[in-house]
């Protein structure tokens, strides 16, 4: 298992976009007017977790070698506890408009959370009970109508995805409930950043 407190001496500043992608803002920025940067998380139907990210890049500031050996360490760092590696680095460049574009795939949720230090559930309802975690009563569709069932297992074997990360992700089914803030863009990809609450749910169709 991976050390606990990974990356707490490099990490200062957790964002809910993720501690790594902290870092990276950090060095992008430069001494400039931050821009906001744009996440997003993609899920497989096998829990596999694609995180792309685009943030200013300030070139005479930092070079993308620098950014690029920062990832290589701090990734390195968590693989180097697993017998093979549980976290890559799939893309990182410098676009034309002067955005600094990275994409890392993770094994599953649960190397997402670790490395990031967040709450982060990818699975089944049932497995989350298992888990210590709850659907919440509160979840809406997308007319606004509270979540309706009779009994938990009736949707047991449904997927959820539970997460204090306030990104857009694209589920990989449809979004059937979600908590109230949320924003669908498609019935798959939801907009999380106008969520009031410290933790969102995404109950999805199957």
């Amino acid at each position: 298992m991976a050390k606990t407190q990974y990356g707490t001496n490099k990490i200062k500043k957790i964002t809910a976009a993720a501690a790594f992608v902290s870092v990276f803002a950090l060095f992008v920025c430069g001494c400039g007017a931050k821009k906001p940067s744009e996440t997003q998380l993609s899920i497989s139907k096998d829990g596999v977790i694609t995180s792309s990210l685009a943030e200013h890049f300030d070139k005479e500031y930092y070079s993308l070698s620098e950014l690029e050996d920062m990832a290589a360490d701090e990734i390195s760092y968590y693989n180097s506890e697993y017998s093979s590696p549980k976290i890559n680095l799939l893309q990182s460049e410098v676009s034309e408009d002067g955005n600094v574009l990275l994409s890392i795939s993770y094994n599953s949720y649960i190397d997402y959370a670790h490395f990031n230090q967040l709450t982060f559930y990818y699975g089944t309802v049932a497995d989350a009970a298992d888990k210590g975690f709850s659907v919440a009563g509160d979840l809406v569709d997308s007319k606004g109508e509270t979540i309706s069932f009779d009994n938990v297992d009736d949707i047991s074997d449904r997927h959820i995805i539970i997460t204090g990360d306030k990104v857009t992700i694209a589920a990989p089914y449809n979004i059937s409930y979600m908590t109230k803030g949320v924003v669908l863009k498609d019935k798959k990809e939801a907009d999380l950043s106008g969520v009031s609450t410290d933790i969102v749910q995404l109950l999805l169709s199957k």
